[in-house]
C-alpha cells in the first residue's frame, strides 16, 4: 500500500507540474525571484539558466526582485539549447529598465561566437542607437527585420513581446502594436544557446531584466497585455490549487 501510494503521490505531482505550461502555451519563465546565486532557475520547463560574469541581483523589480546588467559583453544570462526554443510560432517576452545607452542586447541566439557564422537567428531583440527596439530574424539566410518607434532605453520600464505565428511577425511594446512584417516564410533554426543580456563581441545590455517567458504560442495583442500585467506567474500556476484539493482527495481515498 505504501508503495503504491508513493508511485501515485509521485504521478499526481508530475500531472500537476505539467499543467504549469498549459495556459497560452507558456514552456519556460524565469521569474528572477531567487535573489541570489548564480543560477537563474525556468520554474516552468526546467531550462534553468547560468548566470555570468557581474550580473547582480536587486530588489527593485518590475514583479519582486531582478537582475541588473552591467554592460559588459562577459555578463549575461546562459540558457543551453533545446529543441523547444526552435517552437514555431512562439512569443517571447520580457520586461527591460535599459540606461539610455547605444547597441544593447536583448536576447541573442545564433551561437557562441561573432561575427556569427551561419544567418540563422531565430530570436533576437537588440536596442538601436536611438534607442528604438530592433527584431531580427533569417529565412533561408535571408534577413528580416523590424525597427520598432518607440524609445525604450530611457531608464523607465519597458515591455517587449515578440510574436511569430509561422507567418508575421509582431512587435509589441508596453501591449501596443509597434511594428509588424510578413516573416516571409518559416524561421532559420539551430542548435544554440539563449543568452539573455548581450550577445558574443561585447555588446551588452546596461539596467534591469524581469520576468522573461517562452510560449510555444502566438499570443494575440489582449493575451499580451494580460501577460504584461499580470505576470508570468499567473501563467506557470495554472490549475495548480484546483488539483491539490482532487490530489489529497484521491490520496486519501485511498488510504
Amino acid at each position: 500500500m505504501k508503495t503504491t501510494l508513493l508511485c501515485l503521490t509521485i504521478l499526481l505531482v508530475g500531472a500537476i507540474m505539467s499543467a504549469h505550461a498549459a495556459k497560452l502555451g507558456l514552456a519556460s519563465a524565469w521569474l528572477f525571484e531567487e535573489n541570489g546565486g548564480k543560477v537563474a532557475k525556468d520554474i516552468v520547463g526546467g531550462h534553468d539558466g547560468e548566470i555570468k560574469g557581474s550580473v547582480d541581483w536587486t530588489d527593485n523589480g518590475k514583479f519582486g526582485t531582478a537582475l541588473e546588467f552591467p554592460g559588459k559583453g562577459d555578463s549575461y544570462i546562459h540558457i543551453p539549447h533545446d529543441d523547444l526554443f526552435n517552437a514555431d510560432p512562439y512569443t517571447f517576452v520580457v520586461w527591460v529598465k535599459l540606461q539610455p545607452k547605444s547597441w544593447q542586447y536583448v536576447v541573442w541566439r545564433n551561437g557562441e561566437v561573432w561575427p556569427e557564422p551561419d544567418l540563422l537567428r531565430h530570436l533576437d531583440i537588440w536596442i538601436s542607437n536611438t534607442h528604438i527596439p530592433v527584431f531580427m530574424w533569417h529565412v533561408k539566410g535571408q534577413v528580416g527585420r523590424i525597427d520598432g518607434k518607440t524609445i525604450v532605453a530611457d531608464s523607465n520600464w519597458h515591455h517587449i513581446a515578440k510574436v511569430y505565428d509561422g507567418k508575421n511577425v509582431q512587435m509589441f511594446i508596453d501591449g501596443k502594436l509597434d511594428g509588424e512584417m510578413a516573416s516571409g516564410g518559416t524561421l532559420d533554426t539551430r542548435k544554440s544557446p539563449i543568452w539573455i543580456g548581450a550577445r558574443p563581441g561585447n555588446i551588452a545590455a546596461t539596467g534591469l531584466f524581469d520576468e522573461v517567458g517562452f510560449f510555444t504560442k502566438a499570443l494575440s495583442e489582449a493575451q499580451v497585455n494580460d501577460v504584461m500585467d499580470n505576470g508570468l506567474e499567473d501563467y506557470a500556476a495554472v490549475e495548480a490549487a484546483g488539483k491539490a484539493t482532487t490530489t489529497w482527495g484521491l490520496l486519501k481515498s485511498i488510504r
